[in-house]
């Protein structure tokens, strides 16, 4: 679920990745903005646990912290920047009012840690420590907090709110209803419903539903191509312990065996021959 780039992994191809995006200043002061707000949620843990929190993020999620704590660089800018372009979307000029902007920034950051945080702990990647439960809560109840007084600016927002977070946790534990590539992207929109929830307020609060529909088609387009590309990275160690990953929806029928041989093992002929069809499908 998360959408995190991967770190290195063996036999992963890097020709396969997003292209380099130079960020505008706004933009880049913009991330600066989204990062403080992690520093905002780690302030507002227990005070024994701020130098934890902040090697966590370090350590597990691979957060530079000089020259500058810098969580966000670690996403594709369209995951955090979405939010930055709604508010200028009128030929530049800012349209939220601060106050809104503010607990956008809020809940969508803390969003954001939560899916590689949520995947990770249900996943069996993270132990269910005290410390990874505080984080996992206390970002939690700051994400719903902004959300409630956002949603108070737009028509049926708890609403919207709810039923976002309602897909969320019906999706999280389960697999995809339709073992298809389509039944796995419609599964996957659910699962990173929490993530849609502040673009898709904040488009509707600026220019109502014929900007939001929009947006929230796009921003979901992002979010399964980030999702293909992170299980393309991890498809040896997927397979390994026989993971039915996007990557697996992807491919016809007749490879699922190569995929599904009970083996802790990736067999390097099973994996060429899967490699080789998602090139000559023209997947990647």
């Amino acid at each position: 679920m998360e959408i995190i780039p991967p770190p290195i992994v063996p036999n992963a191809d890097p020709s396969v990745r997003f292209g380099q995006v130079t960020l505008t200043e706004e933009a880049a002061l913009f991330r600066h903005a989204m990062n403080r707000e992690m520093m905002a949620f780690f302030r507002s843990l227990p005070p024994s646990t701020h130098t934890d929190a902040v090697v966590f993020c370090m350590q597990h999620f691979r957060t530079p912290f000089f020259p500058a704590f810098d969580y966000f660089r670690n996403y594709p800018s369209p995951a955090w920047s979405v939010i930055h372009w709604i508010e200028r979307h009128d030929g530049g000029r800012l349209r939220q009012a601060p106050e809104e902007g503010g607990l956008a920034r809020t809940a969508h950051a803390m969003a954001l840690f939560l899916h590689p945080l949520d995947d990770h702990l249900n996943d069996g990647q993270l132990p269910a420590t005290h410390l990874h439960l505080l984080l996992r809560s206390q970002a939690w109840l700051r994400m719903h907090a902004a959300l409630e007084r956002l949603a108070i600016h737009v028509p049926e927002g708890a609403a919207l709110v709810r039923g976002f977070i309602d897909a969320y946790y019906a999706s999280i534990g389960s697999p995809p209803a339709i073992p298809t590539l389509d039944g796995y992207s419609t599964h996957f929109r659910n699962q990173m419903a929490t993530g849609l929830i502040v673009p898709v307020l904040m488009a509707k609060t600026a220019a109502g539903d014929a900007f939001a529909s929009p947006i929230e088609t796009a921003y979901f387009a992002f979010g399964i191509a980030c999702r293909l590309l992170l299980a393309f990275h991890y498809m040896a160690p997927y397979m390994a312990s026989i993971t039915l990953s996007a990557i697996y929806f992807c491919l016809p029928a007749a490879l699922h065996d190569q995929w599904d041989r009970p083996s802790r093992r990736v067999h390097p002929p099973c994996y060429d021959v899967i490699l080789t069809a998602l090139k000559n499908g023209g997947l990647v």
